[in-house]
């Protein structure tokens, strides 16, 4: 009897200490968590969160700049595709013309010299310093390719109204004159520029005769167009 007295006495004793300790541990708890909110200190699950958020909020704004980064450098690079694209189109449109060789060059230079008894006689060249193209043959230049020419003729005679005419086919173009002043070495010069289509011919003719050509005279054609 006496030993049941003393396992409930001891039941009892533990569940009002049990009890009493409980009580303390929540209004402990209680006291510590108005205490903190009195005084500003921030329970650490708190403290947790808010550092979570933080950093949700700071991963975000990285991903935003991070696509407004590359929405920016993906322009950049569609605008240099565009400059390189409209380069390569002005590149493909723009003609660049070779630097003719000078064995393919179309022009001539001859020396002239000799005397002439009729108007109708062509006159030769005596001494061919270039012929780019080979239309000259030593006469009459016969036009290879279409374009623009140049001739030019400078004469030099003691032939009283000695002088050169320049003819394209039958037609008479130009007209070096020395004048009709007495026999004496006299100079002149003239220049053509004249249109030419293939097989078209270009020659000298004298003015007048007879004609003596000192020989420092001189025939030069060359296309420039």
């Amino acid at each position: 009897m006496d030993q049941l007295f003393k396992i409930v006495w001891f039941v009892a004793v533990s569940s009002m200490i049990s009890g009493k300790v409980s009580a303390f541990s929540l209004a402990d708890r209680s006291a510590v968590s108005n205490s903190s909110e009195e005084y500003g200190y921030y329970n650490i699950y708190d403290k947790i969160d808010s550092l979570q958020t933080a950093f949700q909020t700071v991963e975000t704004n990285m991903q935003r700049k991070n696509n407004m980064l590359r929405q920016v450098l993906q322009s950049i690079t569609e605008m240099d595709d565009n400059f390189e694209m409209s380069d390569q189109s002005s590149q493909g449109t723009t003609t660049i013309k070779p630097v003719q060789n000078k064995d393919t060059a179309v022009g001539f230079t001859t020396k002239l010299s000799g005397s002439y008894s009729s108007t109708s006689s062509i006159i030769r060249g005596s001494l061919i310093l270039y012929n780019g193209g080979n239309a000259y043959n030593g006469t009459v230049f016969t036009c290879p390719s279409p374009g623009l020419y140049l001739f030019h003729v400078s004469l030099m005679s003691n032939s009283r109204l000695g002088g050169i005419l320049i003819y394209k086919n039958s037609q008479q173009l130009t007209l070096a004159y020395t004048g009709d002043e007495n026999p004496q070495v006299n100079g002149a010069s003239v220049s053509a520029a004249v249109w030419l289509s293939v097989g078209d011919q270009v020659y000298l003719c004298p003015y007048s005769s007879p004609l003596w050509i000192n020989l420092n005279s001189a025939f030069t054609g060359v296309k420039v167009h």
